[in-house]
């Protein structure tokens, strides 16, 4: 930990090269058809030092859960890959304190180190955080490699209460 706090953000300093002509291009996937590399619970509690952010996770992921745009029957979630870097994926969480605020959480990745993740950046107020990581990458992290992006319909909970909430609309829109 000590060793982190005098460290910069590498991930900030790579971003922030490719902002005005040399923006980075990004492009919406389903995560579900996504290659991320598999992390244990223990590993990203390694990583984020702290059981807060991991508590978070799941709400930021139900959030995020949509209705596919190819099968109406099916969820997804959506991450954005970078066009140019295939070491990157990011995903857009709401602000907990603001409706009207969303905050960025990227991670950069090598599928073939032992200890995969080798940095993330979010645009949260914990920032360019080196020694732990907000609960936006946490749950990003904890979506893509502990859950394998997985949504389960069949009588989970989550999915049943954002059926339950979609119906509601849907009912509220005819009236």
């Amino acid at each position: 930990m000590r060793e982190r706090l005098t460290t910069e953000n590498r991930l900030q300093e790579r971003l922030a090269k490719h902002t005005g002509t040399t923006s980075l291009h990004w492009s919406k996937h389903n995560a579900a058809n996504c290659q991320f590399p598999p992390l244990t619970e223990e590993n990203i509690h390694d990583l984020t030092f702290g059981s807060y952010e991991i508590r978070m996770t799941k709400s930021y992921i139900i959030e995020r859960i949509r209705q596919s745009q190819t099968n109406e029957k099916e969820k997804e979630f959506l991450v954005k890959l970078c066009d140019e870097h295939d070491d990157l994926v990011r995903a857009q969480f709401q602000s907990r304190h603001s409706n009207n605020k969303n905050h960025i959480a990227t991670v950069q990745f090598d599928n073939h180190k032992q200890q995969p993740i080798d940095a993330w950046y979010c645009t949260c107020s914990a920032r360019a955080r080196e020694v732990g990581m907000c609960s936006h990458v946490t749950a990003l992290l904890w979506h893509l490699s502990v859950n394998k992006a997985v949504i389960s319909t069949d009588n989970h909970p989550l999915c049943i209460a954002i059926d339950q909430s979609h119906q509601r609309q849907h009912t509220l829109q005819r009236k």
